[in-house]
């Protein structure tokens, strides 16, 4: 999932961390964790289980991971496949995050709800087998998103070993990616499998939505706050490039820097498209963006074409509900731009 708009300013906002100490860190590991818990859909195994992730660290366990912890977007992509984390920590309260909606969070314990503030000690006591992450484009073993710096990771890796799910290229590769994993957990995957049917379901919701695109509308994914408009440029984002790549024309975003260009109010009338999609974590309504004069003006405003940006996990049936939803606007509205 893609990044929010400014992880360095959450970083600097963190509060203080809960650091546990030495002891209590090697007392809580996942040592002699029951190997019963075994997640939703899936089947333990006595046997050794061995993982290369997505920044080439191999882990090596004497038996199949069965409690696994996750950061948010992992999480949710994991239990979509079928494990149901013991343990997650993302940036925000997951019960407010609609990346989450349909999943039961009471199934799983919260040991952070804000950018780089983890419980240690709760994260300890969930005894997980593995942590699963996501990283992005220059994040190494040592330092990744996530996390508050690298001391914090180390001392997290301390509990249990840290895997990473590149959010990179696109979406169909980070989708194939948390399948591998979930396969490696004992996820079955085979035909006939309720992964089966899921694929099955986005590779036909990938084919409507490339029908659809076929309207030719003009697409502008966007999030704004009081500091004005980030623009997303599609290509930095798996789940957006994707959507290119099978035929949705995204208008070009200009600026330099990854993924967003920020404009001020004064300036949001930069960039038209027929339709403007807003991201729905922590980001104006559609009543508050109406209120910025120069947003007003956007055709795509006064057409009414502001649909929700969703915050998507990288699994099948996430991403085959959003791909249909985005296929009824690519139908039924119109061209205002050219």
């Amino acid at each position: 999932m893609r990044r929010t708009p400014d992880p360095t300013r959450r970083r600097l906002l963190a509060g203080a961390l809960a650091v546990a100490t030495a002891l209590v860190l090697a007392g809580c590991g996942s040592e002699g964790s029951d190997s019963s818990a075994a997640q939703d859909g899936t089947t333990a195994s006595a046997g050794p289980w061995s993982y290369t992730d997505d920044l080439g660290q191999k882990v090596e366990l004497d038996r199949t991971p069965v409690r696994i912890a996750a950061y948010g977007d992992a999480a949710a992509a994991l239990w979509h496949f079928g494990v149901t984390p013991v343990a997650i920590f993302t940036w925000m309260d997951p019960a407010e995050d609609d990346m989450f909606d349909g999943l039961d969070l009471s199934e799983t314990e919260v040991v952070g709800s804000t950018y780089g503030e983890i419980s240690i000690e709760e994260l300890a006591a969930a005894k997980p087998d593995i942590i699963v992450a996501t990283s992005y484009t220059g994040d190494t073993a040592d330092e990744m998103y996530g996390f508050k710096d690298k001391a914090q990771l180390k001392k997290i890796k301390a509990i249990a070993p840290v895997v990473a799910v590149a959010q990179v290229g696109s979406m169909k590769d980070v989708i194939e990616t948390n399948e591998r994993l979930a396969a490696s957990l004992g996820v079955d995957t085979g035909d006939g499998s309720r992964v089966a049917k899921d694929r099955a379901a986005f590779e036909a919701a990938s084919a409507e939505l490339t029908t659809a695109a076929k309207s030719g509308l003009s697409v502008v994914p966007m999030y704004a706050d009081g500091d004005g408009l980030y623009l997303a440029k599609a290509p930095d984002d798996p789940a957006l490039k994707y959507y290119q790549d099978i035929g949705v024309s995204f208008t070009e975003i200009g600026g330099k820097d990854y993924y967003w260009e920020i404009l001020s109010w004064e300036n949001a009338d930069r960039y038209e498209g027929d339709i403007l999609l807003n991201a729905t974590r922590n980001s104006y309504s559609t009543k508050q963006l109406g209120e910025q004069p120069t947003f007003a003006r956007l055709k795509a405003y006064q057409a009414g074409q502001v649909h929700p940006w969703l915050s998507t996990s990288m699994d099948y049936p996430s991403q085959t509900k959003y791909m249909k939803e985005l296929a009824g606007w690519l139908s039924t509205d119109r061209d205002v731009v050219s």
